[in-house]
């Protein structure tokens, strides 16, 4: 119960900062196409946030398709009995 709990809680934390993290990009992206000289692009800073959140989108992908295996194991067996 208690390990469910905790990765319930990973799991919403990791969509919630792919958003967060999603947004600020469309944020810098705009920004630097309306002001070039701000580089929010070919920033330090913004190439460890792409790196970030490509971790967090593998880490989701997986645990979704760990939770969609899941959920097929149980309607299986379901539709056995």
């Amino acid at each position: 119960m208690r390990k469910r709990r905790s990765t319930k809680l990973i799991n919403t934390l990791t969509l919630n900062a792919a958003i967060i993290i999603s947004l600020m990009y469309l944020v810098f992206f705009g920004i630097d196409r309306v002001n070039t000289a701000m580089e929010f692009i070919n920033n330090d800073i913004t190439k460890w946030l792409l790196v970030i959140l490509a971790v967090i989108t593998i880490y989701n992908s997986v645990a979704r398709m760990c939770l969609d295996r899941r959920l097929d194991r149980k309607r299986k067996t379901k539709e056995q009995k």
